[in-house]
C-alpha cells in the first residue's frame, strides 16, 4: 500500500512540474513519463527476488536512461528544450525522492559503467511523516493546478 503511494507521489509531483509552464499535453505527458518510468526496472520481481535486486534502481534510474527520456523529449516534442529539461528534471525528482523518501536500494546512477550504488543515510522509511507531509503536499499541489485550471475554464486533462 504504501509503495502504490509512493508511486502515486512520484506520478502527482511530475505532473505538477509538467503543469508549471503552458504547454501542449504530449509535452506535459513526456514530463510525467520522465518521473515513473524510472520504475520500470522493478519489472524484475516477475521473475524472482534476485532478479529485481539486479535491476531496480540500476537500469531506469541511471543516468544513461536519463538520457534515452532527454532525446526522446527532444525528438517527439512540440517545445523540445523546454520540454526536455522539464524531463531532465522530472527524472531527477523522482532519484532525490527515491533516495530520501525510501529506505533499501542504492540508486546505481552509472549502471552499467559501474555498479557503485548511491545512498543517502538520512533517508526515510517509507512509512514516515516526512513521507506522509510530502504525498499530502503533492496531492494539495494536484488539486490546487486541478482547480485552477477549472476556474480558468481549461481542460483537467494531463
Amino acid at each position: 500500500m504504501l509503495s502504490a503511494l509512493h508511486f502515486l507521489t512520484h506520478i502527482g509531483l511530475s505532473w505538477i512540474l509538467a503543469n508549471l509552464l503552458p504547454g501542449s499535453r504530449k509535452d506535459r505527458w513526456l514530463v510525467v513519463l520522465a518521473g515513473i518510468l524510472p520504475d520500470l526496472d522493478g519489472v524484475g520481481i516477475l521473475w524472482s527476488h534476485s532478479a529485481y535486486l539486479a535491476t531496480h534502481r540500476a537500469v531506469g534510474h541511471s543516468l544513461l536512461f536519463g538520457l534515452l527520456l532527454i532525446a526522446i523529449a527532444m525528438l517527439r516534442a512540440d517545445r523540445p528544450w523546454r520540454t526536455a529539461a522539464l524531463t531532465a528534471i522530472s527524472f531527477h525528482l523522482h532519484l532525490v525522492l527515491d533516495l530520501v523518501g525510501t529506505g533499501g536500494l542504492p540508486i546505481r546512477y552509472l549502471w552499467p559503467f559501474s555498479d557503485r550504488g548511491w545512498s543517502y543515510q538520512g533517508r526515510w522509511v517509507l512509512a514516515s511523516w516526512q513521507n506522509g507531509l510530502v504525498m499530502a503536499a503533492t496531492l494539495g499541489g494536484v488539486l490546487w493546478i486541478a482547480w485552477r485550471r477549472a476556474r480558468a475554464g481549461r481542460t483537467m486533462s494531463l
